[in-house]
């Protein structure tokens, strides 16, 4: 039977006032395995390709996103299927994807089994050269694509829409906007890497708009991974509620993202691509452009 992603705990709750046992909502984490099957007809491949820790609940995204932004697939059509693995023991949390028999698995993915975690990426495995390797260019600018309002709507969007989040405090959102701020797709999950690959998964399995007229929410900070997600989806505009490091920023700037961090309905931070952003009257006071400079 399939897990919630929020179940009750135990807790004894100390205040001024004393302690007292009673229950609490936390988001569940839960280790996925997934399985990539690959090769020709006449010698096909079983191998355990990675293990994340994840939210039970959009299981099907997640993994397709996974391997899209692995570079594993480029579409939907790579995949042939996404379903449990009946033989395991545990079919809940393993997935095992079945890929197009023309479809090349990067050497370097089947070197070792990942091990990611909820609090990153697949550390060690990405490059900035990495995204060059593999074909991606810069987006190309489109000046004054998008509103400092738009943020605006987006941001309490992002908020109502955090439905795990609102119950527990424990899960990120990542969430697809268009032009004018107006929700496309929201998904959530203790990892922010996995809440944005179950939403560009879920953004290629069901095209809601063209990902060059919509912008990405994702409310943790930006880190390189989720900028790396970003450019391959193709994306122009990520906005954090937290900071962007320093290797987000370079990449944002060399692929032609637009980098906003510490957004706030009365102020963000542009990091990279502040051309994309139209300046309204009385906008200077809304948003500082270069900050990272």
């Amino acid at each position: 039977m399939p897990r919630t992603p929020v179940t009750s705990t135990d807790v004894e709750r100390i205040t001024h006032a004393g302690r007292e046992e009673t229950t609490d909502l936390v988001a569940v984490e839960e280790p996925l395995q997934i399985i990539l099957e690959y090769g020709q007809p006449h010698a096909r491949v079983e191998a355990p390709l990675a293990m994340t820790m994840r939210t039970p609940g959009h299981d099907r995204d997640l993994v397709t996103g996974f391997l899209f932004a692995e570079g594993v697939v480029r579409a939907t059509r790579d995949l042939l299927s996404v379903r449990r693995c009946a033989r395991a023991d545990t079919p809940n949390n393993v997935v095992r994807a079945v890929l197009r028999e023309d479809v090349l698995v990067p050497s370097r993915l089947l070197e070792r089994t990942l091990s990611v975690t909820s609090a990153c990426g697949v550390c060690g495995e990405r490059t900035l050269e990495a995204l060059s390797e593999t074909g991606h260019q810069p987006i190309p600018p489109t000046p004054g694509q998008y509103r400092p309002d738009a943020v605006r709507v987006a941001l309490k969007s992002l908020e109502t829409s955090q439905v795990w989040f609102r119950h527990t405090g424990g899960t990120h959102g990542a969430a697809l906007f268009d032009r004018t701020g107006s929700l496309l797709l929201h998904r959530e999950d203790v990892g922010r890497h996995n809440a944005l690959d179950k939403l560009i998964g879920a953004s290629l399995a069901n095209p809601v708009a063209s990902p060059k007229d919509c912008f990405i929410v994702v409310s943790s900070r930006a880190s390189f991974e989720l900028v790396q997600k970003t450019v391959r989806a193709g994306v122009p505009m990520i906005v954090a509620i937290g900071a962007a490091s320093s290797l987000a920023i370079e990449t944002a700037r060399r692929y032609g993202v637009t980098l906003v961090g510490f957004a706030r309905e009365t102020r963000f931070n542009v990091y990279a691509g502040a051309e994309r952003i139209i300046r309204e009257a009385g906008a200077d006071t809304f948003f500082d452009v270069g900050a990272a400079e």
